[in-house]
């Protein structure tokens, strides 16, 4: 009787790392795409927050289109219609919502109210009904929170290529090591 051939030992080739490699650069690539992207949103969201009374106005500098989170003090009744005006004169309604409500941060003797986006660029005069007590406007910075999911998500891709890549290592030179003609074995 004849014996079964043995099969050849598998032997990741040199290209195998080509993987680890793309799966790496995929990941720098897409934080560097992000930041990119949200590179206006990651400096809006730096500004410093603005506070003030309600009925006079707080002055606060806005960025068109950016959203900020609107709070209270934490006995004083939410806001109903707040309006900006410019220094130009210039009016406009604010448009409250709860976007990105989930990442309003805590402040201390205040509660977060409503989210708006700002209908215009540049130091304005926020005015709010239906409130009272000091008012605070902040940036809304859940682009941060973006930002460091991306980064975690990269971390773990780069920790997956690492991986990767000492496995390809050592079997490769598991592989090299590895006498390539089969030891008979006796009938």
């Amino acid at each position: 009787m004849w014996a079964a051939p043995h099969p050849e030992p598998v032997r990741p080739s040199a290209g195998w790392y080509t993987v680890p490699a793309l799966l790496l650069a995929a990941a720098a690539l897409w934080c560097l795409v992000f930041v990119g992207l949200n590179l206006g949103s990651l400096r809006v969201a730096d500004d410093p927050p603005a506070s003030g009374d309600p009925a006079s106005g707080v002055t606060v500098r806005l960025v068109r289109g950016h959203g900020y989170f609107l709070y209270a003090q934490r006995n004083a009744p939410a806001p109903t219609v707040c309006v900006v005006t410019a220094s130009d004169g210039m009016t406009g309604p604010v448009v409250l919502t709860r976007e990105n409500a989930w990442s309003a941060g805590e402040r201390p003797g205040l509660r977060y109210t409503a989210t708006f986006e700002a209908p215009m660029t540049g130091t304005v005069r926020l005015t709010c009904q239906d409130t009272e007590g000091q008012l605070t406007v902040t940036p809304d910075d859940t682009v941060f929170g973006y930002l460091g999911l991306t980064v975690i998500g990269g971390a773990v891709a780069g920790a997956f290529a690492a991986v990767f890549w000492i496995v390809l290592f050592v079997r490769r030179s598991h592989a090299q090591r590895t006498p390539d003609t089969p030891t008979p074995h006796p009938l």
